[in-house]
């Protein structure tokens, strides 16, 4: 699964640089779809074969015995750079025997890699904490439990409490403590005692212009300046927000600042060097400090591929793909750049910072799965016979020959809200969505950003659609508000036109993605971009009130509504095939429609996990479900569905 979670930087004290375009304030959703989602067509990144190249580039810099060896001392292992190549293995799928192999290593070194002056260091646990979550192994099996050691070094009194670490924070105070917030997110703990005093003293740490310093005080003040090497830097300000976004605590105002910080620094390349970028110290961009800001931006449910974060010569994207060695024995490295001081070759830190951000992860993130076999695509039968069925825990059921790609409780990610499921085109992955927006990719399904990502609180998301592509999808609200990510274009929503409901049901978009239908209880239809109206209940007399489901015809040219009755309502080019009340068959409970790949028929599904096929769509299976509903049903070969 590509569950799109956090992953942060490199080894703690490596100097980063980043920087956004201009950021406007935190707005709403929809405002935001128009202002910091990339345009409707080619997304610039992340780029996951850049990434890939990058990871078995760090692959083989691993030895037999799951460490990478010191450049000073031969025959010993450096653990720093052993646990970030752990990290960087994990976001892609390359080597996860080699990513496995090093942290079966770092277990056994525990001791010696967490050790900072003689006692744990948080950073270094968190960093642990991390590769282990992301590699599927509980950190509280590790090392005399990793996550209770890093608890343990918080600071209970004094001017730094809530401070994790005992030792000096001169250097590494915020940047460690975004680590630590990250790590416990990816352990589950994002509340308590513990975490409100971590945020407040990382909180009280930002500086009055949005940035963070590597640590606050006489050392080094907020009104630094890059010229004396002081003040906020990017590094230090990327992973304290990050480490906020993952425990839910990177507020809209928090969020601003910091992304006004960032955009001021950024370079004319489209990168950021270790500080920001000003006419008195001009920045050279550097790879580690861009990935960084990257990572930071993903944690925030943006795209570095906006227009936000474009500049004259480049995005961040662009930029990390341009010090990426494209030929000889080092292919695949990132080189740190001859004008900031690097040699121009292979670069073991900027190559294992950079290929997270490439592959679009923040801490905390688990990493995608690999398949045992290389994928066979299905043959599609005649009409469709394959569908999977999606649970509000985000269960998935496979029927026929619907691939299963993962789901939330097989991650062990425990949520009860999941409203609506959509599938790729190639019916090689799917994306689930929250009541409250949030969105979960699997398979070759794209993760193009969320609405708690984007510090947005609904809880009222009824259904989505993927744009033609799968580079972006549309979600919509209960009052036909539209929030749109990715290459999806906002065309139109029912609040922008004045129209006040609360009782829309779905959406399903055109075939090319110039626009979409919303479909409400009643069965009225609302009509946006190039989605022509094609009738609607209420305008042929029907008086209804539980319409439930929607899905359109193949050719774009008609839509399916489903009453939680079983009744079918085809308009266009849609053939109506029967319905259960037709058959006398009597329920309340059925949830959704999806039509086949031939607009021939069509299923339903109930909340029980009951399946009716119609047409010709062929019942392949149903489930028997408890204490958790189904909510969608999807057609293997169509890209829609409620």
């Amino acid at each position: 699964m590509r569950i799109t979670r956090r992953f942060s930087a490199a080894a703690l004290g490596t100097c980063l640089s980043l920087s956004i375009a201009a950021a406007p304030a935190i707005a709403s959703a929809t405002e935001r779809s128009a202002a910091v989602r990339p345009a409707a067509g080619p997304v610039v990144g992340p780029q996951n074969a850049a990434a890939e190249a990058g990871a078995q580039w760090l692959a083989g810099q691993l030895n037999s015995q799951g460490f990478v060896p010191s450049t000073t001392t031969p025959g010993q292992a450096d653990l720093s750079s052993t646990v970030q190549v752990a990290l960087a293995l994990a976001s892609t799928t390359v080597n996860r025997t080699g990513a496995d192999s090093a942290l079966s290593y770092l277990e056994s070194t525990v001791n010696t890699y967490v050790n900072v002056g003689g006692s744990d260091g948080p950073g270094q646990l968190a960093l642990l904490i991390l590769a282990a979550d992301a590699l599927g192994v509980n950190p509280t099996t590790i090392g005399d439990n990793l996550v209770a050691r890093l608890l343990a070094t918080q600071r209970a009194s004094g001017p730094d409490t809530g401070l994790f670490g005992s030792q000096d924070p001169t250097f590494d105070g915020a940047y460690r403590q975004g680590l630590s917030l990250a790590a416990l997110a990816g352990a589950g703990i994002t509340s308590g005692t513990q975490i409100a005093s971590a945020v407040s003293w990382l909180d009280n740490q930002q500086c009055p212009d949005g940035g963070w310093t590597s640590y606050q005080s006489i050392d080094n003040p907020c009104d630094g300046t890059p010229d004396n090497f002081d003040g906020p830097d990017t590094n230090s300000t990327a992973v304290a927000l990050e480490g906020l976004a993952a425990v839910a605590a990177a507020t809209p105002a928090i969020s601003s600042s910091a992304l006004g910080f960032l955009s001021a620094g950024q370079d004319a390349d489209g990168g950021w060097s270790y500080f920001p970028n000003t006419v008195s110290a001009p920045g050279i961009s550097d790879p580690d400090s861009t990935a960084l800001v990257v990572q930071s931006i993903i944690a925030l449910g943006l795209s570095p591929s906006a227009v936000l974060f474009a500049q004259p010569s480049g995005t961040p994207v662009s930029f990390l793909e341009s010090q990426q060695l494209t030929s000889g024995p080092d292919t695949g490295a990132l080189v740190f750049p001859v004008d900031a001081g690097g040699s121009g070759t292979a670069n073991l830190i900027a190559t294992y910072q950079a290929v997270p951000a490439l592959a679009g992860v923040a801490f905390p993130f688990v990493a995608p799965p690999i398949p045992p076999i290389p994928p066979v695509t299905p043959v599609a039968p005649p009409g469709g016979s394959s569908y999977w069925l999606a649970g509000a825990d985000g269960g998935i059921f496979a029927f026929g020959n619907a691939g299963y790609f993962g789901s939330l409780p097989a991650l062990g990610i425990h949520v009860a809200n999941i409203t609506s499921m959509v599938s790729t085109a190639d019916a090689k992955g799917y994306l689930l969505f929250g009541t409250n927006g949030g969105v979960y990719a699997f398979g070759d399904a794209v993760y193009e950003g969320s609405l708690p990502g984007d510090a947005v609180s609904v809880n009222d998301i009824v259904g989505a659609v993927p744009t033609t592509d799968g580079g972006g999808y549309w979600l919509v609200g209960a009052d036909g508000g539209i929030f749109a990510f990715g290459d999806a274009g906002f065309i139109g929503s029912l609040p922008a036109l004045g129209v006040r409901v609360s009782d829309v049901v779905g959406i399903v978009a055109t075939t090319d993605g110039g626009g979409y239908w919303l479909v409400g209880k009643d069965g009225g239809i609302f009509a946006f971009g190039d989605a022509g109206f094609i009738g609607s209940l209420p305008g042929l007399g029907v008086d209804v009130t539980n319409i439930v489901g929607m899905s359109a015809s193949p050719q774009g040219n008609g839509y399916l509504l489903s009453g939680s009755d079983g009744g079918a309502y085809a308009f266009g080019d849609v053939d109506y095939a029967g319905s259960l009340p037709g058959l006398a068959v009597h329920v309340n409970n059925v949830v959704g429609i999806a039509a086949t790949p031939d607009g021939g028929g069509y299923w339903m599904a109930g909340s029980d996990g009951g399946v009716y096929a119609f047409g010709d769509a062929a019942f392949s299976g149903s489930v028997q479900v408890g204490a958790n509903p189904i909510v969608s049903i999807v057609g293997s070969q169509a890209r829609g569905g409620r």
